[in-house]
């Protein structure tokens, strides 16, 4: 299984990024970042986390919180706004 995906969302400034690459030798990083500028383009945070699991770590830790997540977004039209 090979991954390298990332996914970012842009909001008023702040900039969140979410990465999940696989690595030789049965490694898996997972990164968390934000950054907020303000209005001037000053950095007022950046923060960022970066995790590593194996494969089965991953599948084990991921796995029912993506099938979770899937089961709300496939139900999302029924969802009052």
């Amino acid at each position: 299984m090979s991954m390298d995906y990332e996914w970012e969302i842009h909001t008023a400034g702040l900039t969140r990024q979410i990465k999940v690459k696989t690595h030789t030798y049965d490694l898996v990083e997972f990164t968390i970042k934000q950054k907020l500028d303000d209005e001037n383009g000053k950095n007022i945070t950046d923060t960022g986390y970066t995790s590593f699991y194996s494969t089965k770590e991953f599948i084990e830790f991921f796995g029912p919180i993506i099938n979770e997540l899937k089961v709300r977004l496939d139900n999302a039209d029924s969802i009052q706004e």
